[in-house]
């Protein structure tokens, strides 16, 4: 969608519930200056402005980025969710594209897990693949099984004023009543839906949002009839997601999933 569109209405996503939530971050040093990339085609202009760092602070994700090496943030968030009781669908919602064009990263993780279900990978939502992704799956949760969604952030691109990481987020969906109930979700602004809510998370990335989620939580600081707005923002667009915390404590959770030493 164009910047110069008018934005989509809000939408709802009837009858969905979260039932667990599990988080992976991997800090990711193997990023180089714009300057090691002489000869690479790189619009400057275009990066500055859909990334919002300046091009003195850009690092490029390096290409020997030992893929097949390093852990998978995806695969640790799913082993987080343990395995569904019956066979279920599972969403692989990428923010852009993969780091190795050589690597069918949702076939891989579907190998090596094991998934008995179908399989959807969704890819180049950027900074919106936590919220708007809840558009496709308003109709696509099948309604018996539920289904399993894997958030995936793995930015090409970096600030050298912070540190850079992966991140992911999973979750497990249903469709009926549930610990926290799916009210709606846009793109733009939240608007008067922000002052409905009892908390909002914020970030510029698909996973922050859910990240700061998570850890509010885990630490018991939603309570049981709170409204939460999880959001993102990034250079160019914005989205959210409104949640019921009908019962906080029963929502399933992981501890962040980063490998010791880390």
């Amino acid at each position: 969608m164009s910047i110069d569109e008018p934005e989509p209405a809000a939408a709802e996503a009837p009858g969905l519930s979260v039932e667990a939530v599990s988080v992976a971050t991997l800090p990711f040093e193997n990023y180089l200056p714009l300057a090691s990339f002489p000869d690479a085609p790189i619009p400057l202009t275009r990066l500055e402005r859909e990334h919002g760092i300046a091009r003195e602070h850009l690092l490029v994700l390096s290409s020997a980025d030992c893929t097949g090496r390093e852990p998978d943030v995806s695969a640790l968030v799913l082993a987080g969710l343990g395995a569904p009781a019956a066979a279920q669908p599972l969403f692989l919602v990428r923010s852009g594209p993969l780091r190795d064009s050589m690597v069918a990263s949702l076939a891989q993780l579907v190998h090596e897990s094991g998934w008995a279900g179908e399989d959807i990978g969704i890819t180049h939502l950027e900074e919106l693949g936590g919220t708007v992704c809840f558009g496709l799956l308003g109709w696509a949760v099948p309604a018996q099984a539920g289904a399993t969604v894997l958030i995936c952030d793995e930015p090409l691109f970096g600030d050298a004023r912070g540190p850079c990481r992966f991140a992911a987020v999973g979750l497990r969906l249903r469709r009926g009543p549930g610990p926290l109930r799916v009210l709606g979700y846009g793109e733009g602004a939240p608007g008067e839906r922000a002052g409905g809510a009892a908390h909002r998370f914020s970030g510029r990335g698909p996973c922050d949002g859910w990240l700061a989620f998570h850890q509010a939580l885990a630490a018991g600081v939603v309570r049981d009839g709170e409204r939460v707005l999880v959001h993102a923002r990034g250079p160019l667009r914005e989205g959210w997601l409104l949640l019921d915390a009908v019962d906080a404590a029963a929502v399933r959770l992981s501890d962040d999933l980063a490998p010791a030493g880390r």
